[in-house]
């Protein structure tokens, strides 16, 4: 009956979790397969450079995002 401290950090982990991996589906991920694509090609991507910087402008806030759902587990432990 005292879990809620606990469940709140651990759902507030899996929250975290869920925009990461909407960010990585809308963005990261169709950035791997065109990067993929072009990998097989014997010409190089024209595009290469803003697919980089589309991939460059994410990966912080992803980062974050697991390292904050870590802590949020962390927390949860620790309560």
């Amino acid at each position: 009956s005292g879990r809620w401290p606990q469940a709140g950090a651990a759902g507030a982990a899996v929250g975290l979790l869920l925009v990461w991996l909407l960010i990585y589906l809308r963005v990261s991920a169709p950035i791997n397969r065109q990067l993929t694509a072009g990998a097989d090609q014997p010409e190089p991507s024209t595009n290469a450079r803003g697919l980089q910087r589309d991939w460059d402008r994410v990966i912080t806030i992803r980062a974050a995002l697991q390292g904050l759902a870590v802590a949020a587990l962390c927390l949860a432990l620790l309560l």
